[in-house]
């Protein structure tokens, strides 16, 4: 790609070090800036591109945390969904939304939380992988499968009911091989 050349940038500069810009070139001058918002530390803008590489991008970058508070003047719309607002609303008309916290927590915070997978097919997969441990810490949980159930560890599986517990089925099969024996192996059941 010919290197960019521009002849009608403006560059505005403020007392307080930072500085607005207008037709600007980056330095690889192979994207041109409509507008780029600079602050005193180079690491600290905003750069709405227009061509190359990068065009129609919003570039946000701050060397300390950026903070988005909203919606203080909006009701509170309770749990009915007529009456509730978006106080912020983020939407990718196409392409992923990535939202990475390399060294640090990843915390969703609100009176209600939902998740939606709307895909269908071969998409609308929720998957969820942890290193370490997966805990859920609730009143009440369900898990409602329409097709198949499956909880399945290469180690220990316990089920603790302190106050009991119901397995309902049509039809239920079990084994058990503590020790090695000519009985049925698991996985044998049914079978002559």
């Amino acid at each position: 790609m010919a290197e960019k050349k521009t002849f009608d940038a403006q560059h505005i500069e403020f007392q307080g070090g930072g500085s607005i810009t207008s037709g600007g070139i980056t330095e690889k001058k192979d994207v041109t800036s409509a507008i780029k918002i600079n602050g005193a530390d180079g690491r600290h803008f905003v750069d709405l591109t227009k061509d190359g590489t990068r065009k129609g991008w919003t570039t946000v970058n701050a060397p300390g945390a950026v903070q988005i508070n909203a919606a203080a003047d909006l009701k509170s719309g309770g749990s009915n969904p007529k009456t509730r607002q978006n106080g912020i609303f983020i939407n990718a008309e196409n392409g992923d939304i990535v939202i990475r916290a390399g060294r640090g927590k990843l915390r969703l915070e609100g009176v209600d939380v939902e998740i939606v997978a709307t895909g269908s097919g071969k998409e609308g997969f929720f998957a969820v992988l942890a290193k370490n441990s997966i805990k859920m810490d609730a009143n009440n949980i369900t898990l409602n499968a329409k097709q198949a159930l499956k909880l399945l560890t290469t180690g220990l599986l316990t089920l603790n009911g302190k106050m009991g517990m119901s397995m309902l089925a049509p039809l239920c099969n079990g084994a058990s091989a503590a020790t090695q024996s000519r009985q049925k192996k698991p996985g044998s059941i049914g079978r002559s």
